[in-house]
C-alpha cells in the first residue's frame, strides 16, 4: 500500500509542479500589477518558536505567517494547523500538494527548518529538492533555519569532546542526520538554494558559511499570554528543599541520569534538596510548574541551552546548563548570567546552590534583564530586519 501511495503521490506532484510553472507568468503579471505587502510563510517542524518568528516578522510590516501539518503536545498556536486534514489516513497526506500550489501563488519568502518542506520527501530528515527548484524558479527568496537534530552528524559531534549529544544517544539514525557525509552533502544542495541559512549555539558547527547571529528563539514576553512569564523570582527560604526543575524532551540527550543521580547523591548526604521533573506537559501547564522553581536545569550534555532556559530566565529564574564555547555560543557572553556546569562539576555546583541560597535572587533579576534586553519579539524582529538589509531584501 506504501509503495502504491508513493507512485500516486510522485505522480501527482509532477503534475501540480508542472501546473505551477505553466501558471508561472500568471505570479509575475499579478505582482507587477499589485503593490501587495510582502508575505512570508514560516513552515516546518512544529517547534513553538515557529510561530513566534512568524509574529516578530510582522513587527517588520510585513504579513507573515507560520503553518504546520503535524503539532507536538507542546502547543498547537499556529496560523495554519493541518493537523486535521493531515490525520486522515493516506488522503490527508494528499492535502500537501494543494498547499504547495497555494504557497507557490501566496508567498514572497518561505522560511524553512533544514528537515522538511511542504511536499513529502522519502528520505528521512530531508526536504524534497523538486519544491526548492519550484521556488527558486519562481524566485521566492528561501531562509533556512536549524534546530539542531535537523543538521547534527555523529562525527562531528564527537570531535566537539566528551560531553556531547551522541555521548548516551541510543537512536543512531533516527534521531538526527547522524551520517556525516549525508549532512556534508546536504548541507551543501541547501546552499544553492538558500538566500541564507542561519545557525546558533552549537549548531553553527555544522553549517559553515552560515549566518550565526540571530538567536532566533524569540519569547512573546509583552503579548496577549505575557502573564506566562511574569517574574517568580526564588525566595532564599533555607527551611524549604532547593527545588530543580527539569524538563527533558529526550533524556537520554540532555544528561538528564547525570543530575537525577547528582541529586540522589546530595539527598543521601542530607542536603536540603529536590527534583521535579517536567515531562509529555503542553506548554501552559510547564509554564506553571517552571513558576515554583528556585533552579531550572536545562542539560549538561549539548554544550548549548534550549528554549526551556530561556523561558525559565523569562520568569527570573536562574538557569544551570553546560555551554561548551561560551564566547562562541552565547549572545553577549558578558551578560548571560547562565550557570555554566558540566557533568564532572555538576554535584558540586548544586551543593554550591544550596548553600549560597541567598544569590539565586539576584541571578534570577539578571537573568530576566537579559531576556528582556536580547530575546524579545522586538529585539528579535531587529536582529532579522538587520540580516535582511545585509542580504539586500525589503521588508
Amino acid at each position: 500500500m506504501k509503495k502504491i501511495f508513493r507512485l500516486i503521490y510522485e505522480f501527482l506532484s509532477i503534475w501540480v509542479i508542472f501546473l505551477v510553472i505553466l501558471l508561472s507568468p500568471l505570479r509575475f503579471i499579478y505582482k507587477k500589477l499589485t503593490s501587495h505587502q510582502i508575505r512570508s510563510l514560516w513552515l516546518g517542524t512544529p517547534i513553538i518558536t515557529l510561530a513566534f518568528k512568524a509574529k516578530a516578522e510582522c513587527l517588520l510590516g510585513v504579513k507573515a505567517r507560520s503553518l504546520v501539518y503535524e503539532t507536538y503536545f507542546i502547543t498547537q498556536s499556529f496560523d495554519y494547523n493541518l493537523s486535521q486534514w493531515t490525520r486522515i489516513p493516506l488522503v490527508g497526506k494528499l492535502t500537501s500538494l494543494f498547499i504547495f500550489l497555494w504557497a507557490c501563488i501566496w508567498a514572497d519568502r518561505l522560511h524553512l527548518y533544514c528537515d522538511r518542506g511542504l511536499l513529502l520527501s522519502w528520505q528521512p530528515l530531508q526536504i524534497n529538492f523538486r519544491e526548492l527548484f519550484v521556488y527558486k524558479l519562481l524566485g521566492i527568496h528561501m531562509f533556512f533555519w536549524t534546530y539542531g537534530a535537523d543538521v547534527r552528524s555523529q562525527q562531528t559531534t564527537q570531535r566537539l569532546g566528551e560531553p556531547n549529544c551522541c555521548t548516551e544517544c541510543n537512536l543512531i539514525g533516527q534521531a538526527c542526520v547522524c551520517d556525516e557525509n549525508r549532512r556534508v552533502s546536504y548541507i551543501e544542495k541547501l546552499k544553492q538554494y538558500s538566500t541564507a541559512i542561519f545557525s546558533m549555539g552549537d549548531m553553527i558547527e555544522y553549517t559553515p558559511g552560515s549566518r550565526n547571529d540571530l538567536f532566533f528563539w524569540p519569547i512573546d514576553l509583552y503579548g496577549p499570554s505575557s502573564h506566562k512569564y511574569q517574574p517568580a523570582y526564588p525566595q532564599p527560604d533555607k527551611h524549604k528543599p532547593l527545588r530543580i526543575v527539569h524538563a527533558p524532551n529526550h533524556r537520554v540527550f540532555k544528561g538528564s541520569h547525570f543530575l537525577i543521580k547528582a541529586v540522589e547523591n546530595l539527598q543521601l548526604e542530607g542536603v536540603s534538596i529536590e527534583l521535579i521533573l517536567v515531562e509529555k506537559v503542553p506548554n501552559e501547564q510547564a509554564l506553571e510548574i517552571y513558576r515554583t522553581a528556585d533552579v531550572i536545569f536545562d542539560q549538561c550534555l549539548i554544550g548549548f541551552h534550549g528554549y526551556f532556559a530561556l523561558e525559565g530566565m523569562a520568569m527570573g529564574k536562574p538557569v544551570m546548563c553546560f555551554i561548551r564555547k561560551p564566547q562562541e555560543y552565547l549572545l553577549h557572553p558578558e551578560e548571560c548570567p547562565i550557570i555554566n556546569t558540566h557533568i564532572k562539576t555538576l554535584e558540586k555546583d548544586l551543593r554550591e546552590l544550596v548553600t549560597n541560597r541567598e544569590k539565586l535572587q539576584e541571578i534570577g533579576v539578571k537573568s530576566r534583564q537579559y531576556i528582556e534586553k536580547y530575546f524579545t519579539l522586538e529585539a528579535f524582529a531587529q536582529r532579522l530586519q538587520k540580516a535582511y538589509q545585509d542580504l539586500g531584501i525589503a521588508t
